[in-house]
């Protein structure tokens, strides 16, 4: 793959592997067996890159699978220009797919079965019972059933459909007639492994659950979709204070012209502080689902044109394109004309500013420069709404942006909704139809830190978090060559890619050296070079003449030595096979007998885990060595070495925690839908019992910081005024439960088996003599399954970190009394271990370790 994978992309595209595989083994002993594996990952997720990954595997195998012979994909979708935009990201994406067939683009078609290693991308429309491809004629030899079915019986379970946007084909129609979906995967011949593809994966798995086929699902978490930064955290829903008889549809126009000009401002800003190019965000208007020559639609879209105009300096109309399903440019009138462009070309086409849209753009569209949206649909029409807005929660940059967390949301303006009806799109959400992974808010406040916070943040910055590795890990020796060309590229490290092979083979060298002296490594070159043959002498008739013997010692010849090498690679991963046998060659060594040597150490288990180690090791160093250099470098580039870190096997402390810029504190839609923005605005701050002083981050009014109120929040709030109340305090800060901003520290969850996150709730800072001193305060019930883990995570942070904090207090109440337990105090981590290793209850561990709060 061209592009590398984030963590949870990586365990997508393995678990889809493994299941498609299975599927597969499964019809191939009963052909009775059909499959169906279904990926669910919402809008954002990369579903497409995790798919290209699963084929590029299967047709041409990878470090850690074996190709499977004769497989071919077939790719279908509901629309030709979604297909058009996968293969093309299919192709930028994989460094060996190349072979992609599109079929009802114009092109003709008949083959009596598709061809093993290639992709076809069919859209329905192509496959309807008018077109050509479904009919016999004398230019047409083969039907596209007759290829599916042709295909099924000579290859079997090698042939894969690709359902995209499956949730839209696998229903039936009204009255019961099968979809052109069904026809494919449930027709004469059955397909053996259906894959279907979905964000919103309710009514597919429900259609599927009444087939006769053995489904497996693969779901994406949305949290780590959320978590990865590729989609926008929050979208801002801007309906009408009310419906009248006028809709200000232009007055609206106008609002979300000025919030893309102010995403403008806000992204040059961004990126001229970080040195790169700035982001050019695209303004969409869905208009109503009517034909283009309608003379009412005409004089819409000519008020919209006009408003857009008239708010945009400087804009000229070339840069406004339409998607409407005519494809023709449109006539305005006055010399004006809005030019047709295909969906999947506007992401690129960066001086289209304005996107006026029907319906074309509802699915499977991919722009993330599209950050503003102004609906002019009825108020009765909420799901291609909510449709739309999931398709625009992608991050321009494909990273959260922690310096201008503004530029982490997206707006909608629905001049044709009301507050009230408004509530049912966020419905849409909330029962996943937009597939969004973002929060729905009302508004947001911004807060900022004052000078006199300046200390404050500095100490912040440094306190010690952690990255917690994502499930699946990458192996460390190629981390460490990202590392090294990361570092070098940087400018942070002179040659250390170049330094970082010397190590690597350094170690193999101590190895080999080892193994020589034990007398093992004469013995594991003779294994890997030689075969056992057994033999059967027979006469003709079948008489045994001589008995089985088996003749060992065979040297392998030159071809297979070369086999038994790549094994040695494929173990020790990203060339570091290849590059220890260069320099085993350049020690006038024989490179047959070099090959032995490698693949020897190659294919021994802890030669391989040591150089594991190693590797680990040196990335541990390196980290180490250039944190404070990495925390300097953009946000882009700190991204970069933050996945690497994510990638590991255990957690690792990051460079810092970011504190620049503007925070955020989003307001639900649901708060009282009946007041206005301004109202709300004045009612939060005239909600003094929830705004508090000394926050890092204040607002600018008064220099308060809005804590909003729960149910369960009773416990933070009390320890929340126990601290204000102390005369050491200078600051807290609400620790945030994600991205940049959070201090992270991690804990192994016994439950699920895997590395999670703890944020702790309150960091607070102190004046203790000349000195700014953090300290961790962290309410939370006990009551939950991982509460004896967390404590484990709390012991271990602790046992490395104690010395950067005044106190660490994990805070609880028990029989109506707050108490906490002292975790920066050696003796009571001591204690509190033992308990834990004992299997005492967490509650137990309080009751008898606990201090009065």
């Amino acid at each position: 793959m061209k592009f590398e994978l984030l963590g949870f992309q990586r365990t997508a595209s393995q678990s889809l592997i493994a299941e498609i595989q299975k599927a597969q083994s499964r019809y191939d002993h009963d052909s009775e067996v059909l499959g169906a594996v279904v990926l669910e990952a919402a809008t954002g997720a990369g579903k497409t890159v995790i798919a290209t990954s699963v084929i590029e595997q299967l047709i041409f195998g990878s470090d850690s699978t074996e190709p499977v012979a004769n497989t071919i994909v077939l790719w279908v979708t509901n629309d030709p220009n979604l297909n058009a935009q996968t293969a093309r990201k299919m192709q930028e994406a994989s460094e060996k797919i190349s072979d992609i067939r599109l079929i009802g683009q114009g092109a003709t078609f008949d083959a009596e079965y598709f061809e093993p290693g290639a992709i076809y991308f069919l859209n329905t429309q192509a496959a309807s019972s008018t077109a050509r491809i479904t009919k016999r004629s004398e230019s047409q030899t083969h039907t596209i059933w007759d290829t599916i079915a042709n295909t099924v019986e000579r290859f079997g379970s090698r042939f894969l459909v690709v359902v995209d946007e499956a949730h839209y084909g696998v229903t039936e129609k009204p009255g019961g007639s099968p979809t052109v979906v069904n026809k494919i995967i449930n027709g004469d011949r059955p397909i053996p492994v259906f894959i279907g593809i979905s964000a919103t994966a309710d009514r597919l798995n429900k259609a599927l659950e009444q087939q006769s086929r053995l489904k497996k699902n693969v779901v994406v978490p949305i949290e780590e979709v959320r978590d990865s930064g590729l989609v926008k955290d929050r979208i801002v829903l801007a309906p009408a204070a009310s419906l009248g008889e006028v809709v200000a549809d232009t007055t609206f126009v106008g609002l979300a012209v000025q919030k893309t000009l102010e995403f403008e401002k806000r992204w040059a800003e961004y990126a001229a502080a970080q040195g790169e190019s700035p982001v050019k965000p695209a303004l969409v208007v869905q208009l109503p689902d009517r034909k283009s020559d309608d003379s009412d639609f005409r004089e819409l879209v000519r008020s919209v044109v006009d408003a857009i105009v008239q708010q945009w300096p400087g804009l000229i109309t070339s840069s406004i394109v339409h998607t409407f399903g005519e494809r023709a440019p449109l006539d305005l009138g006055s010399h004006r004309t809005v030019r047709y462009m295909s969906p999947q070309d506007i992401q690129d086409a960066t001086d289209v500013r304005v996107v006026l849209a029907k319906n074309a753009i509802t699915t499977g569209w991919d722009c993330p420069r599209a950050e503003v949206l102004v609906s002019l649909r009825a108020s009765t029409e909420h799901t291609p709404i909510a449709q739309l807005i999931g398709r625009i929660v992608r991050q321009p940059l494909a990273r959260r942006i922690a310096s201008d967390e503004s530029l982490n949301r997206v707006h909608a303006y629905l001049p044709r909704f009301d507050r009230k009806t408004v509530m049912a799109v966020v419905g849409q959400f909330a029962g996943g139809e937009g597939g969004s992974t973002a929060e729905v808010a009302r508004m947001v406040l911004e807060y900022t830190a004052p000078a006199e916070m300046e200390r404050v943040l500095e100490v912040l910055a440094n306190l010690p978090s952690y990255t917690v590795p994502t499930q699946a890990s990458a192996p460390e020796v190629r981390r460490l060559h990202a590392l090294a060309t990361y570092l070098e590229n940087d400018g942070l490290h002179a040659e250390a890619f170049s330094q970082a092979g010397s190590y690597l083979n350094a170690r193999l060298d101590d190895e080999a050296s080892k193994l020589k002296a034990t007398g093992d490594l004469q013995a594991k070159r003779d294994a890997v070079a030689s075969a056992s043959v057994y033999e059967l002498q027979t006469s003709l008739d079948g008489m045994v003449i001589d008995g089985e013997r088996v003749l060992t010692g065979t040297r392998l010849d030159a071809k297979n030595i070369d086999d038994v090498f790549k094994r040695a690679s494929r173990a020790m991963k990203d060339g570091t096979a290849e590059a220890y046998w260069a320099h085993l060659v350049g020690e006038d060594g024989d490179p047959i007998e070099a090959k032995i040597t490698v693949a020897a150490l190659g294919l021994t288990e802890h030669v391989v885990e040591n150089i594991e180690s190693a590797a680990a090791s040196l990335i541990k160093d390196w980290f180490k060595q250039h944190a404070k250099s990495i925390s300097l470098l953009p946000e882009s580039d700190r991204e970069r070495y933050g996945r690497l870190q994510a990638e590991a096997r255990e957690p690792s402390l990051r460079p810092g925690t970011s504190v620049g810029g503007t925070i955020e504190d989003a307001v639900s839609i649901t708060m009282l839908p009946d007041e206005t923005n301004e109202s709300l605005r004045l009612r939060i701050l005239d909600d003094v019992v929830n705004r508090w002083p000394k926050h890092v981050y204040q607002d600018a009014t008064d220099g308060m910081y809005w804590k909003r109120p729960s149910k369960v929040d009773g416990l933070e709030r009390q320890v929340l005024q126990t601290e204000l109340n102390d005369p050491t305090l200078l600051a807290w800060y609400r620790n945030p439960s994600g991205g940049e901003r959070a201090v992270c520290i991690p804990y192994w969850d016994s439950g699920a088996s895997r590395w999670a996150r703890l944020f702790p709730d309150f960091i607070t800072f102190h004046a203790v003599g000349e000195e700014v001193l953090p300290a961790i305060v962290d309410p939370h019930g006990i009551q939950l399954g991982d509460s004896a883990d967390k404590l484990r995570g709390y012991v271990t942070y602790a046992n490395q970190h104690a010395a950067a904090y005044r106190s660490i207090w994990p805070v609880t109440q028990i029989d109506g009394k707050r108490v906490f337990l002292a975790m920066h105090d050696a003796q009571t981590r001591g204690a509190i271990s033992a308990a834990l290793a004992a299997g005492t209850s967490v509650e137990a561990i309080f009751r008898a370790h606990g201090i009065d709060y």
